[in-house]
């Protein structure tokens, strides 16, 4: 019986000494590589240790980094910076797989965190140009434009607040193949600046887009816009008619179908008509 027992006590001593082994093993691979337990890229940062990150302007913070699909790493989100990428789905999406974006010359109306603008610099556009009136925006673009290394080939705007049109920053010579906007879609007054990427009261700034879209657009160009909002996109409808551009509906979903305000966005793409 005392053999047993000593036997028995030997076997538990055996694993309590494996399951040490194990645990503490785990514990010093995860301390000498903080990476791998970073809440800010779970993997996607490790496979680019020599990656610096760029300093936070003053007047900044950080609130998150998101996960998008279309990096191997995340994005940053300053305060007052609007992201939600179930807006852009199908638009980004497009973007990736246009033959149009490559070499383009491209301008994003509503930059926020500069997501859809890196995505053409990813996709092969030869320029960007992109505008916002929140100066955290702007900052929070060229922040994630050096942190995937792409500062060379991104210009972001600071539109000012007593004119907040379409094309308020872009000078009388400058011509684009591609206008991309995830455009604040609800017919409200905004009352603080991150309202702004909610709300377009009367949808003045759509409107200034229509205005100016024929000047601004090269032979051949297009405009693509990812709206959330049924009342919104009939408006785009209507002014497409008004001002007699071709306006279509990327989308397979049924307007009439769909809530007042809904996700994800439905791609719209307007365009000059052939003659």
């Amino acid at each position: 019986m005392n053999s047993k027992r000593l036997l028995l006590a030997a076997g538990v001593v055996l694993i309590a000494l494996i399951s040490a082994l194990f645990i503490n093993g785990a514990g010093s691979d995860s301390a000498s590589n903080p990476l791998a337990s970073s809440s800010r890229d779970p993997g996607g940062l490790s496979s680019k240790p020599d990656r610096e990150e760029p300093d936070v302007p003053e007047g900044c913070e950080i609130k998150q980094w998101n996960s998008v699909e279309d990096f191997d790493v995340n994005l940053v989100q300053f305060k007052t910076v609007f992201w939600d990428p179930r807006d852009t789905i199908s638009l980004r999406k497009l973007i990736r797989e246009s033959e149009l974006v490559a070499g383009a010359k491209v301008l994003e109306i509503g930059c926020g965190s500069g997501l859809l603008g890196l995505c053409c610099l990813k996709s092969g556009a030869s320029q960007v140009i992109v505008t916002d009136v929140n100066q955290a925006a702007i900052a929070n673009t060229n922040f994630n434009a050096q942190w995937l290394g792409f500062e060379t080939g991104i210009e972001a705007r600071l539109v000012s607040l007593a004119d907040t049109g379409a094309f308020s920053v872009i000078k009388p010579d400058e011509k684009f193949d591609l206008i991309i906007s995830n455009p604040p879609w609800v017919n409200q007054d905004p009352k603080s600046i991150d309202e702004f990427a909610l709300f377009d009261e009367n949808f003045s700034l759509m409107r200034s887009l229509f205005d100016g879209m024929e000047e601004r657009l090269n032979p051949g160009g297009r405009v693509w816009l990812a709206y959330g909002c049924v009342d919104a996109i009939k408006m785009i409808r209507s002014l497409a008619e008004i001002y007699g551009f071709e306006y279509k509906v990327l989308d397979d979903r049924n307007l009439d179908d769909l809530p007042e305000e809904f996700l994800p966005g439905m791609l719209v793409e307007v365009r000059m008509k052939t003659k």
